[in-house]
């Protein structure tokens, strides 16, 4: 009897010791320990599990021991139909813009990270759906008409330029981390501190897409946005405190590539964040946040671009104040975006050559009707202070027309939870107002006209699986 149990052990050590080779060593240990097996049995079985897992190929497909003590995968699927109607009206009619109509992958990530121990792990998240290449030019054909009809209606054509785009792949994050009694120090390419909707998971949003006042600041620098938060390379630092058995501080910083991207950028200048946050948890389900983000960048524009590193360059700077409150079934956050972008360039003059202080505000209310229904509201407004923006700047994927100093829109949607998150449905009706077209002049002074205006009206639905 003992012998044959003694066979069972031994085979069923070295079976499992191909999937788990260290978790397997601890056990044929013991083993050894309770007198159940040899040492040299023991010896035996390592061997040939080591021969059965180099025959197998998994010494190819999965981590060493002494590599990672552990392997995780993740990931995240986005499917997303979106219809976008855009118009403009002035004073010699209404333009309206070829509708857009599309189904795409919004997001497809998937995840690994390696935990090597002593505190120390790094971690990969590539998105297959991400990133817009221009792959083709044509055309689309609008009309503009002034008049009540009859014979007093004039009917124009205008013939607007268009990209068709295929949707690339692009790095999500790439760090480095080591997370100690000091606190997370994170080495590589992630988002800074800056933006409460930006820095909310896609896959946690209220809402299918983020706010046009987010994305001016998030999204990368075209003259009009600022490419200021987001993503970029360098050194992440976070820690946090418990003040009492309620209270958490949160703190942290980052000096990073003063541009966003993880590839060498061409702007010889850094980028610094602080960020602080209190957190006042009652319950699970009643918690309450408020916290400020701090940036300071380069002004990344094509024209201020530096060829040598300590030369002159414009630079941004500004502060995020934001809350969050959940009470229970409602959640209502808030936030302010302002920045001071310091521009003396006079070669800048498309974005007015002069200094401009854009500032914007969201406003975010959810509530859960039943565990599994959601509804959502969000109010955004921006003011540009001159530089700028086009309907295509705060709704993605909107075929883009004239330059307006201000923006707002209104958000009213629906999310439905099957198993919280993981899967979930979020369909959305946005409607958007762009007012007070732009005229620079070529001293950098611009001139608005309030009567001119741009119309948006976006629907989207997105589902959504994690992994």
């Amino acid at each position: 009897m003992n012998s044959t149990l003694k066979s069972m052990l031994i085979a069923a050590a070295a079976i499992t010791s191909v999937s788990a080779f260290a978790q397997d060593k601890a056990t044929l240990d013991l083993l050894v320990k309770k007198g159940l097996i040899t040492a040299e049995e023991r010896a035996k079985t390592l061997d040939e599990a080591a021969k059965a897992r180099a025959a197998s190929g998994l010494n190819k497909i999965f981590a060493k021991e002494d590599n990672a003590k552990r392997l995780t995968f993740a990931g995240r699927v986005q499917t997303q139909w979106e219809s976008i109607g855009y118009s403009e009206t002035t004073a010699s009619g209404t333009t309206n813009f070829t509708d857009v109509n599309n189904v795409l992958m919004r997001r497809a990530y998937l995840g690994l990270k390696a935990d090597i121990g002593e505190g120390i792990s790094a971690e990969l998240v590539y998105n297959f759906a991400d990133n817009s290449d221009a792959v083709a030019t044509g055309s689309s054909t609008s009309t503009s008409t002034v008049g009540g009809g009859g014979s007093g209606t004039v009917t124009t054509t205008t013939t607007t330029t268009v990209s068709p785009t295929v949707r690339a792949g692009a790095f999500d994050k790439v760090i480095f981390t080591h997370d100690s009694s000091l606190g997370k120090f994170d080495l590589g390419y992630q988002k800074v501190q800056w933006g409460l909707e930006e820095n909310t998971s896609s896959s946690k949003l209220y809402t299918v897409e983020r706010s046009l006042v987010t994305r001016y600041w998030a999204e990368a620098e075209n003259g009009r946005r600022l490419g200021f938060g987001a993503r970029h390379v360098g050194l992440h630092y976070s820690n946090k405190l418990a003040l009492d058995a309620a209270g958490t501080l949160e703190y942290g910083a980052a000096l990073v590539n003063a541009k966003q991207g993880y590839n060498a950028t061409g702007i010889n200048d850094f980028g610094t964040y602080v960020n602080v946050a209190y957190t006042y948890k009652i319950t699970d389900t009643n918690r309450h946040t408020a916290g400020v983000n701090w940036g300071q960048t380069a002004d990344v524009s094509a024209s201020n671009a530096l060829t040598s590193f300590g030369g002159s360059i414009d630079k941004m700077s500004g502060f995020n104040p934001y809350f969050k409150c959940q009470f229970d079934k409602l959640v209502v956050q808030g936030e302010m975006q302002t920045t001071n972008v310091d521009q003396k360039n006079a070669a800048a003059a498309n974005i007015g050559g002069a200094e401009r202080d854009p500032t914007g505000y969201n406003l975010i209310v959810a509530y859960k009707i039943t565990d599994a229904i959601e509804a959502v509201a969000r109010y955004s407004v921006l003011d540009t202070d001159g530089r700028g923006i086009r309907v295509g700047d705060g709704f993605r994927d909107a075929q883009t027309g004239a330059t307006y100093n201000k923006a707002n829109s209104i958000y009213l949607g629906v999310n439905y939870y099957f198993v919280d998150h993981n899967a979930k449905i979020c369909f959305g009706y946005e409607k958007g107002k762009l007012t007070d077209s732009i005229t620079y002049q070529a001293d950098g002074s611009f001139t608005t006209n309030s009567a001119n205006k741009a119309d948006a009206d976006v629907f989207r639905l997105q589902a959504q699986v994690l992994f």
